[in-house]
């Protein structure tokens, strides 16, 4: 029982020995950078487009790393359990430990491909999602830079429990903009592009959505309440829907929320109007929204 033992913290020791000596390095040497240099920057950064995206996408990703480097260390770490207590303490394998130990690996194997499946999945809706948010955020940079547009435009804007994709402040109003990402189905041959918006519904040619128009008006709402709340004026604010790759067939009057694609911002938004604000107030805004998005750490 003793030898059986020690031979299990041999194994376990040279299974995750080159990984711990891994480990103390990178710390060391980030350690070391951090010592010795220093951001020259002075100020937080602003959240990009799509910026709780990309670290869910990272996140993901390491996840998933640490899934697969664990299926293949139980892979190696069972069988050498059984190989050292045979090789260096004689004690003799049975058919019985065999079949114990290659259950064990297979049920565990099993359980970590059904996480990877799940981390794989959640990993590709999240690529998607950022891929539209960035298209849509590089849509709307192309209002900010003429100069008789004056607006400012702020991404990823966290509120509680969740963000909100891009905020536009203009003599126009205050726009919140959400971007929805969805595939275009293959049906016989050719690709579904088209949405038709009817009843409050986004109605694609394989379901109908009502939840996303429902958000945006629901987020319109809390902006609104924030600002009044953060400046003492009542700010107008009005929602813009926006599908990227789409083509949007409006089969009611669509203004509350607006609903366009996202090639068609820059030529449309100007003509949309949730009411008007003078210079003052689009400052009074804009500082307010930047001490909210101004918290990306400069290291």
């Amino acid at each position: 029982m003793f030898d059986s033992l020690y031979a299990m913290l041999i194994a376990l020791t040279l299974s995750f020995f080159p990984v711990a000596v891994a480990i103390g390095i990178i710390s060391f040497i980030k350690k070391q950078q951090r010592k010795n240099r220093v951001s020259p920057l002075t100020a937080n950064l602003l959240r990009p487009y799509g910026y709780t995206l990309q670290e869910s996408i990272h996140d993901l990703k390491l996840e998933l790393f640490g899934q697969i480097t664990e299926i293949l260390m139980i892979g190696l770490m069972l069988p050498l359990l059984l190989l050292i207590q045979a090789y260096f303490f004689n004690i003799k394998l049975s058919l019985t430990a065999w079949i114990i130990t290659g259950t064990i690996g297979f049920i565990t194997f099993v359980f970590k491909i059904r996480n990877i499946l799940k981390l794989v999945k959640s990993l590709e809706q999240n690529r998607l999602g950022y891929s539209c948010e960035m298209a849509v955020g590089q849509e709307l940079e192309n209002l900010i830079r003429p100069v008789n547009h004056p607006y400012r435009l702020y991404h990823d804007i966290p509120f509680e429990n969740y963000n909100i994709d891009h905020l536009v402040v203009g003599p126009n109003g205050v726009f919140v903009v959400e971007t929805k990402g969805r595939s275009k189905h293959i049906i016989e041959g050719s690709k579904q592009f088209k949405v038709v918006v009817e009843n409050d519904s986004l109605i694609f040619p394989t379901h109908t959505e009502k939840e996303p128009i429902e958000q945006v008006r629901r987020n319109v709402l809390s902006v609104r309440k924030w600002l009044q709340s953060a400046t003492g004026m009542d700010i107008p604010v009005a929602g813009i829907l926006v599908l990227p790759g789409w083509f949007v067939e409006l089969k009611q009057r669509a203004i509350d929320p607006y609903i366009l694609n996202a090639s068609a911002l820059p030529k449309v938004f100007p003509k949309f109007f949730a009411g008007a604000l003078e210079l003052g107030q689009i400052n009074a805004i804009a500082y307010q929204v930047e001490q909210r998005v101004r918290d990306i750490k400069r290291d």
